[in-house]
């Protein structure tokens, strides 16, 4: 029986890259009492005891099969008998955020709730000195409370707490669908050039040479940015603005490139900031002002 003071934190897919992000250098920072992490294949006895010792669970397993694998995880919380806290941090909102809330419902667990929440930081930048650090925030889209579990202090306590350990504000002005829509527009057109580089070898060595940064980051995210380009449902429009861009150049070239994003960039944003910038999307709107 877990007592109510209890602040363990159970990581599942604390194997991953940011798993371990979260374990080395934001959930202690945070004052978890201790971290445990269990794996999606981990065994089923292993597994079950892992959830019943914490208190608050963090899913942070791939994009690809995440809805599926949260739904599995409230069926699995069902019969908890005290108060826990599931907190789903998928890039794409939306589709989790519908599935989680009916299964939620369905399963009617007083104590169990939900935060839906993008962290737009990661081991690549998070501190408040880096260049970037306007763009680094959470993202919080929703919150389902059980009737035996309400959420704002304990929302509230960690928010505060991201605030004052690492100068990372957490954002409570967009909803689910909204969060999507507007990251395909920022996010999602940096990964149609991620998408150009991962298809035209030509064009790959072009980026690496003029953004080394951005060329090593979207390698070693590769299945995530297709894994978002497929999720997000918001997609579509911006790769058919970018694809229209595109064609109105010699598509060969870094110029080329910088051409076709800023002007699908203006196409979707109409020369406003986005108000969910990405690292990458900045770097590319700079980029492409210079060239202008």
């Amino acid at each position: 029986m877990r007592s109510e003071e209890n602040k363990t934190i159970l990581v599942i897919g604390g194997r991953g890259e940011f798993g371990q992000f979260l374990q080395q250098d934001i959930l202690p920072v945070l004052g978890a009492d201790s971290i445990l992490t269990i794996e999606r294949e981990t065994p089923r006895d292993e597994y079950l005891l892992g959830l019943q010792r914490a208190r608050h669970i963090v899913l942070a397993t791939p994009l690809a099969g995440y809805a599926e694998l949260a739904c599995e995880l409230v069926y699995r919380c069902r019969d908890f008998l005290t108060q826990t806290t599931l907190w789903l941090i998928p890039s794409v909102q939306a589709g989790v955020w519908r599935a989680v809330t009916a299964t939620l419902e369905m399963v009617g667990n007083p104590l169990l709730s939900a935060v839906f929440v993008h962290p737009m930081y990661g081991p690549n930048g998070f501190r408040a000195t880096e260049p970037e650090a306007r763009t680094f925030q959470n993202v919080l889209t929703a919150t389902h409370e059980g009737s035996e579990h309400p959420m704002s202090a304990e929302v509230t306590q960690i928010c505060d707490a991201f605030w004052s350990k690492f100068n990372i504000a957490t954002a409570l002005d967009f909803d689910p669908e909204e969060h999507d829509r507007i990251t395909a527009y920022s996010q999602g057109l940096s990964y149609c050039v991620a998408r150009c580089m991962f298809e035209q070898p030509e064009l790959d060595t072009l980026i690496k040479e003029h953004m080394p940064d951005l060329f090593h980051s979207f390698h070693a995210n590769h299945d995530l940015i297709l894994d978002f380009i497929r999720i997000n449902a918001y997609m579509p429009q911006v790769i058919a603005a970018f694809t229209e861009a595109w064609r109105q150049t010699t598509e060969s070239t870094y110029r080329d490139v910088l051409q076709a994003f800023a002007q699908a960039d203006n196409s979707l944003n109409t020369g406003e900031d986005s108000p969910i910038p990405t690292k990458w999307y900045e770097k590319l709107r700079e980029a492409a002002s210079i060239i202008k």
